[in-house]
């Protein structure tokens, strides 16, 4: 299924005992994002190297990866009506992860194929 770029969420949920960060989207597809990938493909410019990459996809390898860390306190915040800053256990927090760039990096099989 292609991602629709303007499909926008619907319900996002957060559960540290799966690890995941599932988000219903108004299209009807959902995507459950591993906690440790979705920290791992933080969009910032401290983890992407630099504002020159920022608007770099990651490779969708990283959401297959096994997890490094156990994620238990982890805060999703709005920011706008475009996106969410996720608030990692390790102080982490300058990531804004835009609706359009989480629904573009849906790693289920029907979208990364």
């Amino acid at each position: 299924m292609p991602a629709e770029p303007s499909a926008l969420p619907r319900r996002l949920t957060v559960d540290t005992d799966a690890q995941t960060l599932s988000i219903e989207w108004t299209d009807g597809h959902r995507t459950d994002f591993p906690l440790d990938g979705l920290r791992r493909a933080c969009p910032c410019a401290e983890c992407m190297g630099g504002h020159e990459h920022m608007g770099t996809l990651p490779d969708p390898v990283v959401f297959r990866l096994p997890a490094l860390m156990r994620w238990e306190k982890v805060r999703v915040d709005p920011v706008g009506s475009y996106a969410v800053r996720i608030r990692w256990d390790d102080g982490h927090d300058s990531g804004i992860y835009t609706w359009k760039r989480l629904r573009a990096t849906c790693p289920c099989d029907a979208c990364s194929s």
